[in-house]
């Protein structure tokens, strides 16, 4: 095997190591503190910036409105988060970790914010912009017409 079917097995063989890495870490964080990686994030994100609202949380942690309210409803069902309503406008909801979620979060491994966007946010600017662009390029070639399905944390992130 050589050339282009050479560099496809390598790429191949590096996105499988990229995706049990992740895998590896979220279930070590589920066995520690009972979270997957992404809710753990959504808790770390929400005591970072007590009162953030849930549209604000959505693009920090770059999911889609509805996806972040379905894991807080988890996350409010543990009570690890409070959600308050404005009482000027009953839309605006404020996010709020509880102490039983801070309790979490003290033994919770870290990166809190996930392998993958911490090994992420070590790189260039110049590895990145290359990284995105083969991604996209990727993307293409996979004729993906779901522009949501970014907006949804991996398994095991």
């Amino acid at each position: 095997m050589g050339g282009k079917n050479q560099q496809i097995h390598v790429v191949i063989q590096k996105l499988r190591i990229v995706f049990k890495g992740v895998q590896a870490h979220s279930k070590k964080v589920e066995k520690i503190c009972g979270l997957s990686s992404a809710k753990l994030w959504m808790l770390h994100e929400i005591d970072s910036s007590p009162g953030v609202k849930v549209s604000q949380l959505a693009t920090a942690l770059s999911i889609h409105p509805s996806t972040c309210s379905n894991m807080l409803d988890k996350l409010e069902e543990k009570q690890l988060i409070c959600r308050d309503r404005s009482k000027t406008d009953q839309r605006s909801v404020h996010l709020y970790v509880t102490e039983e979620g801070r309790r979490h979060l003290v033994k919770a491994p870290q990166p809190t914010q996930g392998k993958l966007s911490s090994a992420l946010s070590q790189l260039s600017p110049s590895q990145l912009s290359k990284l995105d662009s083969g991604l996209e390029a990727l993307v293409e070639a996979l004729h993906v017409k779901d522009d949501q399905t970014g907006l949804a944390p991996l398994l095991g992130e």
